[in-house]
């Protein structure tokens, strides 16, 4: 038993409370000190505020050595001190280190030398930043020394008795061999050594065992390929006493995020590049998918589309930042979420209005193609080729003739009337046309023999554009039945120009338009099923104000193409104004739609222009409207365009009179970069999904509004990552650990897949939800990315879990008190944590309560043999397949040969 010591402990969270016990188990007098008023109350009433088997009755068993408090001079006495605060991640893995910081404020002054111990999970280097803080604060009597913990949740306590080492690094021998003191009575080997090897010892290891699990995943998913088993391949593998057994159990993954799902971004999925909200994208996007987005690179400040590795969600239940700039772009994020400033990287509680953020453009190649084909619209028209008549050119149906006609179709009424009726009315059904191997070209389609007729493809030049804005500003498509009509409306006195100009354009493709003078506008009206299909199916085109958006293709067009869809855009709703009452002119734009006015403010940033942004709401108004504004001589005399032609020249010579051209406060330039100013970063109260990419490389994607922000990952294999490439080095393999620990959880939805289908409205019970068993921590839990995936897939979910609560974390799941509840009426039961309650699911019970009986064991938890002969379908993770795929396997009866 060692001496008896005095011991203080910051943080009387798990770290804490199992540090604290078991040195009281040691002999110790122990004295706990945490900030939360509620969580002293708890443990002085005898409850621990979390679920760790062994802990309650440790501290029940020595609460004559333990007292709980919120004041942190009652550690005063204390000799040995340990800070077991929670050091979150902040960007790319590296630790938040506020509450560290903040217990070193609250350490009680004292002459005697003390000893500060460091079980926090901290970056290599913190022991060295420590030193010179308590020198700067005047503790030069206070040591320090390095003494990580190699705790597992659910076994924790054992953990702490039962060591595979004791590592203690410290500045100074005697600092050392005071904290060894203290583990007397525990047979361990004691690694002795400096600070930064003990520091560097713990992220070692963690990530070491990651690589194993994720190593084991893969080799599962090879085994699934060949037919192996990995159970039996890792038991192989295991009994090689060089590598060993442990963590070498293939299963869903061990566990991640950063953005609310409304922020955009702006991506090329398998080669479409659109603008889309993350809760969408992550809801769209599949396992073999190719996904780039926009980023940005630091070095050059250029911006391109690159892979995304990675994407991951979870739910938070708390707070968030809203961070607002002074050109009014606002992003909301997680408190730790990391943004680059001119300073370098911080997180986004610490940004301050001294900081600034990078704007982007979008990083599309101009990749537009000759023409636009309007047949990509049926689809979305809901129009079969049987459906669409065809008018080719009248010289090309008499160069093949009726008889030429006649050798290829088949028709109830014969080929030859059939063939007489096409040649006398010029037209002749899609399907049939396929079959006449004829060009399209200058050809026109329709759906009604007496309707308006298309043609099969537009040039996308600049006055396609302009209409296309015109049709965003003052547009929409309305809906009679299966007919549908796209509609432009301008003022009935002051916009003939514009009603002229779309006219125009659709009488040069021998398109029918009419136009009507109302009593308070003149519209110019197209009715087509077909085009409205390319308007809103193909271009992705809104059908009213509230669903505006830009279209998809106007990323990848040429520059002054964009130039003419924002003009076009101006011409229709836009204004122009002095700025009391001149020299300085502003151009403003309202909408009502948060992804149109997203759009615009991204496609600005394309061609160089940096605009504004507010938001407000009238009196009247049941919703917000967005306003762009565009300020400065040098960018309002680049969009001329965007005003009448007679009013250009008021605005130049206005412009002219001004004195001196005064630099913008939002923002400023660095080159082809533009920076804004932060102006506010509030906190608010949140309760949902949030997600993050991985962008290999430049490690950034461009968020809502063209703000540039940083990655966000797993803090435990993330924290070596990020200090191997502080110190210019790329961690290749700990990166693909990552991604492949990422990927394992999505196989479970693809093995579900394989066996339902389709998931929208099945019902998928998941068993068991905490990060792992012998605990009811959910953070970074598989359960969490497979609930949220499977509620995007449409799935119904049921969910179980002995000691676990998920709470918010799992909203739209439903929670069960038996296992037996969460399988009943399921279509499949998935193993999501290795609780010994599931080792007897593949019962009669359970069978005969499931919908279809389905098990993925998640966790290879399950005896494969067993669980088919007892009537169930079993997919295990690295081992084979049921030869009936679906069906449950079958014993084969045995042969007798008569002798």
């Amino acid at each position: 038993m060692a001496a008896s010591r005095k011991i203080g402990v910051f943080g009387a969270g798990w770290v804490g409370l199992v540090t604290g016990g078991c040195l009281a188990e040691l002999g110790h007098d122990v004295v706990v000190r945490d900030v939360l008023p509620e969580r002293i109350e708890a443990l002085r009433a005898g409850r621990v505020p979390f679920h760790e088997p062994d802990l309650p009755e440790v501290l029940e068993r020595n609460r004559e050595l333990i007292r709980y408090t919120l004041d942190a001079e009652d550690l005063a006495e204390a000799d040995v001190l340990f800070i077991c605060v929670q050091t979150p991640p902040t960007y790319s893995g590296d630790a938040d280190l506020s509450y560290v910081w903040t217990a070193l404020d609250d350490l009680p002054r004292v002459e005697r030398r003390r000893v500060l111990v460091m079980k926090s999970t901290v970056p290599v280097g913190t022991g060295e930043k420590v030193r010179a803080a308590l020198e700067a604060r005047g503790l030069s009597n206070v040591g320090y020394v390095s003494n990580p913990e190699f705790l597992a949740e659910g076994r924790a306590v054992h953990d702490f008795v039962n060591p595979d080492r004791i590592v203690i690094g410290s500045f100074a021998e005697e600092d050392g061999a005071e904290v060894q003191a203290l583990y007397e009575g525990i047979d361990a080997p004691v690694v002795a050594t400096d600070v930064a090897s003990a520091e560097m010892i713990k992220l070692a290891a963690n990530a070491f065992l990651m690589t194993r699990i994720s190593f084991i995943n893969e080799i599962a998913n090879v085994c699934e390929a060949v037919g192996a088993d990995v159970v039996e391949v890792a038991k192989g593998v295991g009994l090689d006493h060089r590598l060993g057994s442990h963590f070498l159990r293939a299963g869903i993954g061990y566990g991640g995020s950063c953005l609310p799902g409304d922020e955009t971004v702006l991506v090329s999925h398998n080669g479409r590049i659109r603008l889309v909200g993350l809760e969408q994208l992550y809801a769209e996007v599949q396992d073999q998918d190719e996904l780039k987005v926009a980023a940005w690179d630091t070095r050059t400040g250029r911006t391109c589309l690159a892979d995304v590795e990675t994407m991951t969600r979870r739910e938070i239940d708390g707070q968030i930042i809203e961070l607002r700039t002074k050109m009014g772009r606002r992003v909301r994020c997680t408190l730790d979420h990391p943004w680059l400033t001119r300073e370098g990287v911080k997180i986004a509680a610490d940004l301050t209005n001294r900081d600034w953020l990078p704007l982007a453009g979008t990083g599309v190649a101009e990749r537009e193609p000759a023409r636009l084909d309007l047949l990509e619209a049926l689809d979305g028209a809901e129009l079969g080729r049987e459906d669409v008549i065809v008018r080719p050119s009248p010289l090309r149906m008499e160069a093949i003739g009726a008889r030429g006609l006649q050798e290829r179709l088949a028709h109830p009424r014969g080929a030859v009337a059939r063939s007489h009726d096409i040649m006398r009315s010029g037209a002749v059904r899609l399907h049939e046309f396929d079959l006449l191997d004829l060009s399209l070209d200058r050809a026109s389609v329709g759906t009604c023999r007496n309707g308006t007729y298309v043609p099969t493809a537009i040039e996308p030049d600049e006055s396609f554009w302009r209409v296309v804005g015109l049709y965003i500003a003052e547009g929409h498509c309305s809906a009679d039945g299966k007919r549908r009509r796209l509609q432009w409306s301008f003022h009935p006195r002051d916009e003939f120009d514009l009603v002229e100009e779309v006219w125009s354009f659709w009488a040069r493709h021998r398109v029918i338009a009419s136009v009507r003078h109302l009593p308070t506008t003149v519209a110019v009206s197209i009715s087509s099923r077909i085009l409205a299909g390319f308007w809103c199916s193909v271009l992705g085109l809104g059908s009213d104000c509230y669903e505006q958006r830009l279209p998809d293709a106007i990323w990848s067009a040429q520059r002054r193409h964009k130039l003419a869809l924002l003009a076009g855009l101006w011409r229709g709703d836009g204004s122009w104004s002095f700025v009391n009452g001149g020299p300085s002119v502003v151009l403003e734009y309202g909408t009502v739609s948060r992804e149109l006015a997203d759009g615009i403010l991204r496609l600005l940033g394309d061609v160089g222009i940096v605009a504004s942004l507010r938001v407000g709401r009238s009196a009247k108004s049941t919703c917000d409207t967005f306003w762009i504004r565009i300020s400065g001589a040098n960018q309002v005399e680049q969009l001329l365009d965007f005003v009448a032609e007679a009013d250009r020249a008021t605005i130049t010579a206005s412009l002219a009179r001004q004195a001196k051209r005064i630099s913008p406060t939002g923002y400023a330039r660095d080159g082809d970069t533009a920076w804004v100013r932060v102006v506010e970063v509030a906190r608010r109260n949140f309760s949902g999904a949030v997600y993050s990419l991985e962008v290999p490389g430049l490690e950034t994607f461009v968020a809502t509004g063209g703000l540039v922000t940083h990655n966000c990952f797993p803090k435990d294999s993330l924290a070596l990552k990020q200090l191997a490439s502080n110190s210019g080095y790329h961690f290749q393999l700990l990166a693909a650990v990552i991604e492949v620990n990422e990927l394992q959880k999505r196989r479970v939805i693809q093995k579900l897949q394989k066996h339902l289908g389709k998931l929208r409205g099945k019902k998928v019970a998941l068993l068991g939800l905490a990060f792992k068993a012998g605990t009811d921590d959910m953070r970074e839990a598989p359960s969490l990315v497979l609930a949220s995936r499977l509620l995007a897939e449409g799935a119904e979910v049921r969910a179980w879990d002995p000691v676990a609560r998920p709470g918010e974390l799992m909203k739209g799941a439903v929670l069960s008190d038996t296992v037996l509840d969460a399988v009943r009426g399921a279509d499949a039961a998935v193993i999501v944590t290795e609780w010994e309650e599931l080792r007897e699911l593949a019962s009669p019970e359970t069978r005969e309560a499931m919908a279809r009986p389905l098990i993925i064991d998640g966790r290879n938890l399950l005896d494969p043999a067993e669980t088919r002969r007892a009537g169930f379908a079993y997919e295990g993770i690295g081992r084979p397949s049921s030869p009936f795929e679906a069906l449950p396997e079958t014993v084969e009866p045995e042969t007798r040969v008569p002798s």
